[in-house]
């Protein structure tokens, strides 16, 4: 896909404020409101905006613990399961993101939320007892929303939108220059292996 100088500018602004006015974003960018609605009306068209959403605090709202499920569909439950059974299955509140994998001893990947402990363990009794037949639990991490250091995609979005027709390889971020951090790092000893 390729994207204007405006396109961009307008679509991170929109990322990094979904709740930003016309004219706000105009005044800013210094283009006309009429032309960043036409921005916003084709990015939402064209399906590169696909809603405006809200960021919560989970702890405020009193959801305290989550988990990372790795599932494995039974292959017999395959004969009479369609990906559409699967989708529907998965619209539960307590999902949060669902992925499904081409293959290998793990079919799927969700992660759950719950408000406690008890909360995780009676839903995860009820899927096992109750529909243990259709798909095995092959591992289940349990963390608590403290747990959390980032979850938020909008730094990779910006990265692409940034290099959009001048792509780079993807590299993690070089270590941090601080000065307290080499302290840290035990420096070599000198033994002295020499008899008498």
């Amino acid at each position: 896909m390729k994207l204007t100088r405006n396109e961009k500018r307008a679509l991170k602004f929109l990322i990094e404020n979904g709740r930003v006015s016309d004219a706000e974003m105009a005044r800013k960018l210094r283009i006309t409101s009429q032309a960043v609605g036409k921005i916003r009306r084709k990015l939402e068209e064209d399906g590169v905006i696909k809603g405006y959403s809200t960021q919560v605090d989970y702890k405020k709202l009193g959801i305290n613990v989550f988990a990372l499920a790795m599932f494995r569909i039974r292959p017999e439950s395959w004969r009479t399961l369609t990906e559409a059974d699967i989708r529907e299955r998965v619209k539960g509140p307590h999902i949060v993101t669902f992925y499904r994998l081409p293959e290998g001893d793990v079919t799927h990947i969700l992660v759950y939320g719950f408000r406690d402990l008890n909360d995780l363990d009676s839903y995860f009794h009820v899927l096992q007892t109750e529909r243990g037949h259709i798909s095995e639990l092959r591992r289940l991490y349990v963390f608590s929303a403290d747990s959390i250091v980032k979850e938020n995609p909008k730094e990779l979005v910006m990265k692409v939108i940034e290099e959009m027709g001048n792509e780079k390889p993807a590299r993690p971020l070089p270590p941090p220059q601080d000065k307290s951090f080499m302290n840290r790092v035990p420096k070599k000893v000198h033994v002295d292996t020499t008899l008498g």
